[in-house]
């Protein structure tokens, strides 16, 4: 377990430092700008220490991993300070996820859940299925990063499920292993500081970052969609939630509101605190309910949970949102 846990400890003590450095420095910089920097120094850390590991090798596909970061570093710092239009951001996300899927974050086949697998060897096939996979992740953690240490908290015990579950014999993918724990202890160290009250937030390159990070380990852990999907099942409903909540007002699907699940239990009398504990431990149950569930199970329960949470705030939109 040393080869997991050190790099967790070494990316753990690295991104606390570099950002309480960080904080230290911008004390007479203008605070707003300072704070959106926590994702970049997440990006920084996850990236040289996965080069500096020594038990990694990296291959074609972690390179498309660590491409697919610095886009993000690069295009998020971006908007972070010109506040870029929903087209362009898009237009970004698109480059940075066929950046990654062409450096070969891809598969050749995902499992069937009536039994054998899907054969993706089309190209223009799984670029598709693949570049849409990654924006589906990428503008959920992106949406759902409203309140302090809501989306961080969220992707850590997303990372700890494909840990576990990169370790499981059937799987046996020990490089997906590392690359969980160097992230997550980069992104807990972030977490120290983005806590209610933060003191820095993932701006947008964080928050894209993670959920292309959740993307392309799912992938690169032998294409387990259903089981990181069903732990990051939460804002990815709250995505398809809130674009037909906005269709239906008549509004555009990339409106700002309070709309989202976290908001609606703001007004629930709940703390930031209390809700990103709420929001990741249930997370959390998803999660290891995924891990022992064949693939039939996995789809009828992403089915179930989406039904009866669409449904609800169907039902009663009025009161609820």
């Amino acid at each position: 377990m040393t080869k997991f846990l050190l790099p967790f400890a070494y990316s753990l003590a690295a991104a606390t430092v570099a950002i309480y450095f960080l904080l230290w420095l911008g004390k007479g910089l203008d605070r707003r700008i300072v704070r959106r920097f926590g994702g970049p120094f997440v990006i920084a850390v996850f990236s040289i220490l996965v080069l500096l590991n020594k038990d990694l090798v990296v291959t074609k596909p972690i390179a498309g991993i660590l491409a697919g970061g610095f886009l993000i570093l690069i295009f998020g710092l971006w908007d972070d300070v010109k506040n870029l239009s929903w087209k362009w951001q898009l237009l970004f996300q698109v480059v940075i996820a066929a950046v990654a899927v062409l450096f070969g974050v891809r598969s050749e086949y995902i499992a069937n859940p009536f039994g054998g697998v899907i054969g993706l060897s089309n190209p223009l096939i799984f670029f598709i299925l693949f570049t849409l996979y990654f924006l589906l992740f990428m503008n959920s953690l992106n949406w759902f990063d409203g309140i302090d240490g809501l989306s961080g908290s969220l992707t850590v015990v997303s990372l700890v499920i494909i840990f576990f579950l990169s370790l499981m014999p059937h799987v046996n993918q020990p490089a997906v292993a590392i690359l969980c724990s160097i992230a997550a202890g980069s992104i807990f160290g972030f977490l120290i500081f983005n806590w209610h009250p933060a003191k820095i937030i993932a701006g947008t390159s964080g928050a894209w970052f993670f959920g292309f990070l959740l993307a392309g380990l799912s992938i690169f852990a032998g294409a387990k969609i259903a089981t990181v999907m069903m732990v990051a099942f939460i804002p990815v409903l709250d995505l398809i939630r809130v674009i037909i909540e906005r269709w239906k007002a008549g509004r555009s699907v990339f409106s700002r509101d309070d709309c989202h699940l976290h908001y609606w239990l703001r007004k629930k009398r709940l703390g930031d605190n209390h809700i990103a504990l709420i929001i990741s431990a249930a997370s959390l149950l998803i999660g290891i309910l995924a891990l022992n569930l064949k693939a039939e199970g996995k789809l009828v329960t992403i089915i179930l949970i989406g039904v009866i949470y669409l449904t609800y705030f169907e039902l009663w939109p009025k009161k609820q949102v």
